[in-house]
């Protein structure tokens, strides 16, 4: 638990837990005095739990009676937020079930792997998880045709470059995808398509394949939507957390509220992430799971926690970012270095350092020179090109060539 963090935060955690974990008790947090609310609404806002918030807070308020108090003032308050960010919930799920419809009617095949489908998978109510957009996971093939239906639908790629040749953005047998996923911007929702769960520098390995064959599906607003299924899942949400150094509790919520909304096969589940090539984030997201909400775990996998001193140490790294009350997104450095602790294996540094956006051609190149999908290697050329063009002294030389030629 986090029991250094200033009272505010106990209090969101609390309500946080009361709301995911099954027989969790509705028990106030241990306070001297009455917290800051104003506090407690905004550290709820900042790490995307203000339903759970809501929730818990009820629950406690109706449980103890006199002993904790919270002023009507501040549920009017959480309750008129709640009920806004349900009504646009409802919204992206409406969206997501017209996308999917026509994304069916034309043969693209395609998982909500968060959103209105994680939420009704793991909280079982599609409005409860807090998200900005759609994510969907989309079979590399059938990526330029999922893009054309969005188009048809009023969205826009955000790239700022015209869909010239979808091949050349999505890379080849020998050349990096110059983008990790298609970020379309429509009137009223943004969203977002991917062909894999990582990307080149972080790989899940996982293909799009085994999770569409392995699908599950889920109920949002009474209509069946594919989902990855419960071992899926929950690697998924372990593999994003550790990415993000897990510095915003509604990660955490999700897991959580993934390992309470099905039995989970740990020694399935487990054999899976090693396969996988994440096991270590699977397992510290157990580890956190028990840090910072108390969450109860079997024999089994408390004594695969204590094997590994490594997973103790990134898991008190990360309660203690935590306590801190809002952490800051990490920098590039502090994610890698993170994501390699917390790897399987050292192996996981090749495509880190090999595949780096950095060492390749980028999407500045394919604005420079957008180019059809067979010429892709020619952008391993046009990047140092490009580079060397954006040189301060190449700048200055072009500047004044310019200038020549005009007097």
């Amino acid at each position: 638990m986090l029991t250094e963090a200033e009272p505010e935060l106990q209090v969101v955690v609390d309500c946080a837990r009361t709301a995911i974990v099954t027989d969790a008790a509705p028990d106030p947090p241990p306070l001297d005095d009455a917290p800051d609310w104003d506090r407690v609404v905004a550290l709820a806002r900042y790490h995307g739990v203000v339903q759970l918030l809501y929730e818990g807070l009820e629950a406690m308020a109706r449980e103890s009676g006199d002993e904790f108090t919270v002023p009507a003032a501040v549920l009017t308050r959480l309750s008129s937020i709640v009920q806004g960010k349900r009504m646009r919930n409802l919204a992206f799920t409406t969206e997501l079930q017209e996308i999917l419809e026509r994304f069916e009617t034309r043969g693209v095949r395609a998982v909500p792997f968060k959103g209105p489908a994680l939420s009704a998978a793991a909280y079982d109510d599609a409005t409860v998880r807090e998200y900005n957009d759609l994510d969907l996971l989309v079979h590399p093939e059938d990526i330029p045709a999922a893009a054309d239906i969005l188009e048809e639908r009023g969205y826009e790629w955000r790239g700022g470059t015209p869909r010239l040749d979808d091949a050349a953005l999505l890379g080849g047998p020998v050349t990096k995808a110059i983008v990790h996923e298609y970020e379309m911007r429509g009137p009223e929702f943004d969203v977002e398509l991917r062909w894999r769960v990582g990307d080149a520098e972080r790989p899940f390995s996982t293909s799009f394949g085994e999770l569409w064959d392995r699908r599950d599906t889920v109920s949002v607003g009474g209509q069946p939507l594919p989902a990855p299924a419960q071992p899926d899942r929950l690697l998924v949400l372990a593999f994003h957390g550790t990415k993000h150094r897990w510095y915003l509790l509604k990660w955490l919520c999700d897991f959580v509220a993934a390992l309470e909304a099905a039995e989970t096969d740990w020694p399935h589940v487990l054999v899976r992430a090693r396969e996988t090539g994440v096991e270590r984030n699977l397992l510290l997201g157990a580890a956190l799971a028990r840090a910072v909400f108390g969450y109860a775990l079997p024999a089994p996998l408390l004594d695969r926690l204590r094997t590994d001193g490594r997973i103790s140490e990134l898991a008190e790294a990360v309660v203690e970012s935590l306590a801190a009350g809002t952490p800051q997104a990490p920098t590039q450095f502090e994610a890698a270095r993170f994501y390699l602790a917390a790897s399987d294996s050292m192996a996981a540094l090749v495509p880190l350092l090999l595949l780096h956006s950095s060492l390749h051609p980028t999407y500045s190149e394919y604005q420079f020179c957008p180019l059809p999908g067979p010429m892709h290697p020619l952008y391993y050329v046009i990047w140092p090109l490009r580079l060397l063009l954006e040189t301060p002294q190449w700048r200055r030389q072009l500047s004044e060539e310019r200038r020549d030629e005009a007097t």
